[in-house]
Parts: structure tokens; C-alpha cells; sequence
């Protein structure tokens, strides 16, 4: 796992797996809300990043509508449910599936690296 954060744009990106995140294959990309983007393998079982613009301001939010949730196709939904409910994901960002409102997390770092290793 590489975390990579840039104040100046307030970007937050999290790869997952720096295999296939360097890799050729193809990629899903599944937009979360406006400048929340999950980056999947193709066939949808693997999470590969997590980009966040505005990461600061989404973290201070209790409360975030995740509202391209509700855009996903039922199968992307079932297919994507447990990448959302993994602890990596959940490390970072918090959705449920049934209202698609959560909140983006601020892991500390121990949590941080239980969660990588």
C-alpha cells in the first residue's frame, strides 16, 4: 500500500496494490461522488486506488452522499459490496450500501499499516 497526499490540491490517492496498479491490465474506474474515484481490476475483485480531491474537506464532513453509488448497475453494486466492506477500503472511506451516505475516515497511522500488511 502507498499512500500519497498533495496539500496544494488537497489530493489524496491510495494504491492498493502497486502490482496492478502499475500494470497493463485493464482497470475499472467507479466515481463515488465528484472527486471520489475507486479504481478496480476489471473483473472487479480486486480494489486497486482510491483517489479523493478535496480529501480534507470530505474527511471534516460527518456526513457524506455518496451519490454515484445509486448509478452503479445492480450487478457492479453485488460485485463491488465487498471491496466496499473490506478493512482496507474501510480504512479510508465508510458507505453504506443501502442509503449510499457514509464518510471518508482519517486512519491513523498504526491503523494504517495494520491494514497494508
Amino acid at each position: 500500500m502507498r499512500l500519497s497526499y498533495d496539500p496544494e490540491v488537497d489530493l489524496l490517492e491510495v494504491i492498493f496494490d502497486e502490482r496492478l496498479h502499475g500494470a497493463e491490465n485493464e482497470k475499472a474506474a467507479f466515481q463515488l461522488r465528484d472527486g471520489i474515484i475507486l479504481y478496480v481490476t476489471a473483473d472487479l475483485k480486486k480494489l486497486i486506488q482510491l483517489t479523493v480531491v478535496n480529501y480534507r474537506r470530505y474527511a471534516e464532513l460527518p456526513v457524506v452522499h455518496f451519490e454515484g453509488w445509486n448509478t452503479f448497475s445492480k450487478k457492479d453494486k453485488q460485485q463491488l459490496l465487498p471491496l466496499i466492506a473490506s478493512p482496507t477500503l474501510s480504512a479510508f472511506l465508510k458507505l453504506d450500501p443501502k442509503t449510499s451516505y457514509g464518510h471518508l475516515t482519517t486512519p491513523d497511522v498504526l491503523e494504517m499499516f495494520a491494514v497494508a500488511a
